[in-house]
């Protein structure tokens, strides 16, 4: 009830955010350009593992920067990071382990035609601290959009690996959870400097230990997240003029993570994204349109504590 709840209310600011009739182009100059996005938010994140709920406040970003090589193929690298106010405090002063920040960097090669489809491939790498344990995450898979007017359809998917040491160095005995990952990503231009996405990404994985050594190993864990942002501009403010801001939640819901415990977390962001050589569907269409999963939630994002 309480995840129905919270998707729910965000949908609904999104959907009653004001926004202008679309006056789409019938005639768009298609082709690959330079394109990027510098992407800045903040908010809080409910992290509740079944006995009680820790509140924290956190922010992140991203950059997302794309080339053309032809006609049709392109290369985009894109990094992201993000974390919270407990990031400096001893682990046994939370009600739940992290997460306390990440990094993740990504690349993709693809072919595009932006008037129809782009299929490609991608790859990257991240590290993640949490407490006195600290994990690095590799991810390897393919990549489609399909381009319909105004609505972008986006699938992934592939291999994901999280190998785990401690703050100082690496652990006694080498401990990897792995397993596959798939995202579905809508978005929705109702102008062309608009935008509504939904998303949700699943992961299982293979359980070697975890964070807690031998603790579910041997086992399978499910990860599900699910995603929901409002892209809008507000014309006219005092100095700055036009400014994008956009409002967003993500909530994502560990199964068997730990010793058979759920942990599920909340997060509720306001935030601010600039395009750069375009409006935001002319990026979407023939820039820097690809992204990746946060991948720092996966099993061990948050961990219960003990």
């Amino acid at each position: 009830m309480q995840r129905t709840f919270l998707l729910s209310s965000t949908l609904l600011i999104a959907l009653a955010a004001p926004a202008d009739a679309a006056d789409f182009e019938t005639e768009r100059q298609l082709g690959l350009i330079v394109s990027g996005v510098v992407d800045q938010w903040a908010g809080v994140q409910i992290i509740d593992d079944g006995f009680n709920e820790d509140t924290v406040f956190t922010n992140g970003g991203e950059g997302r920067l794309s080339l053309p090589l032809g006609d049709n193929l392109s290369i985009q690298s894109d990094v992201k990071y993000e974390y919270n106010s407990n990031a400096l405090e001893d682990p046994l002063d939370n009600d739940v382990f992290g997460p306390r920040y990440s990094f993740q960097g990504a690349t993709h090669f693809s072919w595009r035609d932006p008037s129809s489809f782009l299929f490609g491939v991608l790859g990257g790498a991240g590290v993640s601290d949490f407490g006195n344990i600290r994990y690095d995450v590799r991810f390897v898979g393919g990549e489609a959009q399909v381009y319909l007017d105004n609505v972008t359809l986006y699938a992934q998917g592939g291999y994901v690996g999280y190998n785990f040491r401690s703050a100082t160095g690496p652990v006694f005995a080498p401990i990897t959870d792995d397993g596959l990952f798939a995202r579905g990503v809508i978005r929705w231009f109702p102008t062309v400097d608009s935008r509504l996405q939904i998303e949700g990404t699943y992961m299982n994985l293979d359980l070697d230990g975890g964070v807690f050594g031998a603790l579910g190993a041997g086992e399978e864990a499910e990860i599900f997240s699910v995603g929901a942002r409002y892209d809008f501009t507000v014309a006219g403010l005092p100095v700055i003029g036009d400014t994008p801001f956009y409002l967003g939640y993500r909530g994502t819901f560990r199964d068997n993570c730990v010793a058979g415990s759920d942990v599920d977390d909340h997060t509720f962001m306001i935030g601010t994204s600039y395009s750069f050589s375009g409006d935001m569907l002319t990026v979407d269409r023939q820039g820097a349109t690809l992204d990746t999963p946060n991948f720092d939630h996966g099993c061990v994002g948050e961990s219960p504590d003990i």
